[in-house]
């Protein structure tokens, strides 16, 4: 009878130890695959604080300026006292609406982005969006902008955020996954592209001859 007790107890304590290993074992992977993500991966902030619009037709009468440009690896830091952003040259290729009449095709303007690089000690720096689920420009993409100036960065800004910018030639493939995240702002993709498109197909009206 003792011998027996003497077992269960030495098998008792075995399968204890081998339950704390195992959950041990468990917490670890899932702090390391939580660090990696935190490390390497993409941040997205997952509220949305802003206006939302339904079809390119509200988001084109809400922007002041729209243009199809290609972004430029021209990028730099834009830090201010309590918040940090990225100003990108942008070349203008088409000025479909400016409100200003200043803009010409050819032109380079400079977009102030809701991003910006964050480094990590050792470890590689991380892309960190601020917020709204905006991507940042990739460089040689070509995109249609809605925006509003900024005189006070000396930039233009992308009207309701991510909703102020499209690619168009499906080379930003962080936008596209961000699609997914917000399937919104694919519905309003679709309208946009849709108006872009139609707006191509229509012929301009012809110049009055004196």
């Amino acid at each position: 009878m003792w011998k027996r007790w003497v077992r269960y107890q030495k098998e008792r304590m075995f399968w204890g130890a081998v339950g704390i290993l195992v959950t041990n074992l468990i917490a670890f992977v899932v702090v390391v695959m939580y660090s990696m993500h935190y490390l390497f991966g993409y941040t997205y902030l997952k509220e949305i604080d802003f206006v939302r619009f339904q079809t390119a037709a509200e988001l084109a009468a809400a922007s002041p300026v729209i243009v199809k440009a290609t972004a430029t690896a021209d990028a730099a830091p834009y830090d201010l006292p309590y918040d940090h952003y990225t100003k990108t040259k942008v070349t203008i290729e088409e000025v479909l609406k400016d409100e200003s009449g200043s803009l010409q095709p050819g032109e380079k303007i400079t977009v102030l982005e809701q991003y910006w690089m964050k480094g990590r000690a050792m470890f590689p720096k991380q892309t960190v969006y601020n917020g709204n689920y905006y991507s940042k420009l990739v460089s040689g993409t070509s995109y249609l902008l809605y925006l509003a100036e900024a005189p006070e960065h000396d930039s233009f800004q992308t009207v309701a955020f991510h909703q102020g910018k499209y690619n168009l030639d499906r080379k930003d493939k962080l936008e596209r996954r961000m699609e997914k995240k917000d399937p919104l702002y694919g519905e309003l993709k679709q309208s946009v592209q849709a108006a872009y498109a139609d707006k191509r197909e229509t012929p301009s009206p012809p110049a009055n001859k004196p």
